[in-house]
């Protein structure tokens, strides 16, 4: 059995999605910055509220919205 999706953090208009992966095998859990069948970024971290809070830093470099509002 390989990495689980268990949540999907943020979704943007142009299909970009981050997603909180779980291997049952590893301690570790897996942010995935993704687009289509593309992965742009992905990062392990120990801690899934570190990787969460983490999620939300990345959506900021993702989200042109956010970006122009600044």
């Amino acid at each position: 059995m390989g990495e689980v999706p268990l949540a999907r953090l943020w979704q943007l208009a142009d299909g970009t999605s981050c997603l909180l992966l779980k291997d049952p095998r590893a301690e570790n859990w897996e942010l995935r910055v993704i687009r289509k069948s593309d992965v742009l970024r992905t990062e392990r971290f120990g801690n899934p509220i570190v990787a969460m809070d983490e999620a939300k830093v990345w959506r900021a470099s993702y989200d042109r919205a956010v970006q122009t509002s600044n």
